[in-house]
């Protein structure tokens, strides 16, 4: 995981305490989506209209403990990251040239994989066959 501080997010309260699973990644003319989907529940469908940066692990890969004020609570989905240690090697890699800009680092923790998302606007969310924001 990025080092940050992970802040607790929750956008789609009928996510809250599920157990979350990563079910497909998609970047392409729609834009960015992630598909989620719970033990019990509808597929949820993160989608960007467009994104900076995303990466995507396994969950088992990701080792590193971060230093949070606050433990991390899990299982929870939805993290936004301050002091983002993601967008500080954005800002490095890209020279600079978007320091302007108001970049969140979102951070999907599920079950099976962790995902980071760097974008200037917020997700919409989406159940599979229906719209819920």
């Amino acid at each position: 995981m990025f080092q940050g501080r992970y802040i607790k997010w929750n956008p789609y309260p009928l996510c809250e305490g599920q157990r979350m699973s990563c079910e497909a990644l998609h970047d392409d003319w729609e834009g960015f989506r992630i598909w989620f989907k719970s033990e019990s529940g509808p597929m949820l469908i993160v989608g960007f209209p467009s994104v900076l940066f995303y990466a995507s692990s396994e969950d088992a890969a990701r080792l590193s403990v971060v230093a949070n004020e606050v433990p991390l609570r899990l299982p929870h989905l939805f993290w936004k990251v301050e002091q983002s240690a993601l967008v500080a090697e954005f800002h490095r890699q890209s020279c600079g040239t978007r320091s302007q800009w108001n970049i969140t680092h979102y951070a999907f923790l599920s079950v099976n994989d962790c995902i980071d998302v760097l974008a200037t606007e917020p997700p919409v969310f989406r159940e599979h066959g229906g719209i819920r924001q």
